[in-house]
């Protein structure tokens, strides 16, 4: 096994060791008067995120100020998959949570919590997300991944969707394929150790998966049928966002100022190497999603569509009712 450098250690490490402390860190920026009229409902604000490359735009705007400058403070934990954050934001633990789109669309669907989404976030970019084998594997097509054992976060996100997608779409047959749970930074031991045959991974852990034992890039699940699929957003409960108008507001406004500067990438490798802990090399090589907060329904509704057709939804959820518009 190839060993890690020390940023990629430190990167793997965070994830785990944030999990584990109650509270996680307090992220804010310099104070600042309120965009908004009157003041906000809620002066501080718990967010949950998970530790990929799509957290820019969310330091970006908490390291300029964009959120302090609305008079809002927000609180910053990280957790393992789009699944837990849903399950804190159901049980009052997160105001907002950010979350690949299915766990907020089955919550709904299944009547867990009356869900909204308050803010796009990203869009899947060729090379961000894709199906990766080990070194020696002997994986070499996507009818070869039939049978055999797929590392995800978790089972019914938009990771496992990607796959069965992708593999559908080549012929293969993704009803043979066993989903495996794991955190994206216990992936490429896994697959250097042969524990499973290959994994679905997002940038940066790719890149470091490359770099640290070999991996090899098996199939793009970004592009074909899936180009610029919604990837992720943030969701709140109904419940939240009517008690909340003016603090859900400022909370968009920051988030979406921060959006329209992430396509700058001299702006985002900095936050790479600072808050998720990879090293400069790791930062430069690592491919970006689409970093936009536009809430397009005909857009999202295809990640509806595409639950509908690997039966994580018996049927179609409309999610036009769901999607909250900036003001």
């Amino acid at each position: 096994m190839v060993s890690m450098s020390r940023g990629v250690r430190a990167f793997c490490a965070v994830p785990a060791l944030l999990l584990l402390v109650s509270g996680c860190s307090a992220i804010s920026g310099e104070s600042g008067g309120s965009g908004s009229p009157g003041p906000l409902e809620r002066s501080r604000i718990n967010v949950a995120i998970l530790p990929t490359v799509e957290i820019a735009p969310l330091e970006l705007a908490v390291r300029n100020g964009y959120f302090s400058s609305e008079g809002l403070e927000v609180k910053v934990s990280i957790a393992g998959s789009g699944q837990q954050t849903v399950e804190g934001m159901v049980n009052g633990q997160y105001d907002i949570v950010y979350s690949s789109y299915p766990p907020l669309l089955l919550a709904q669907s299944k009547g867990i919590a009356d869900v909204r989404i308050i803010s796009g976030n990203s869009a899947a970019a060729p090379g961000t997300a894709m199906l990766v084998r080990g070194k020696s594997s002997p994986l070499r097509t996507a009818a070869d991944v039939s049978g055999k054992k797929v590392a995800v976060t978790a089972k019914g996100t938009l990771a496992e969707l990607m796959v069965r997608s992708t593999l559908a779409s080549q012929h293969a047959r993704p009803e043979t394929v066993t989903f495996v749970e794991m955190p994206f930074p216990d992936m490429p031991t896994a697959l250097d150790r042969g524990t499973v045959d290959a994994a679905m991974m997002v940038e940066p852990f790719v890149t470091v998966a490359e770099r640290s034992v070999g991996a090899v890039p098996l199939l793009d699940l970004a592009t074909g049928p899936l180009a610029d699929l919604p990837f992720t957003g943030f969701g709140a409960t109904s419940e939240f966002v009517s008690a909340n108008p003016k603090t859900v507001a400022a909370f968009q406004r920051g988030i979406s100022r921060a959006a329209g500067q992430s396509a700058d990438r001299a702006r985002i490798e900095p936050l790479l190497t600072e808050v998720a802990k990879i090293d400069r090399e790791v930062a430069a090589r690592t491919k970006l999603p689409l970093l936009r907060t536009d809430l397009d329904p005909a857009a999202i509704q295809r990640v509806s569509r595409l639950m509908t057709d690997f039966g994580l939804l018996k049927q179609e959820l409309d999610v036009k009712p769901m999607l909250t518009a900036a003001r």
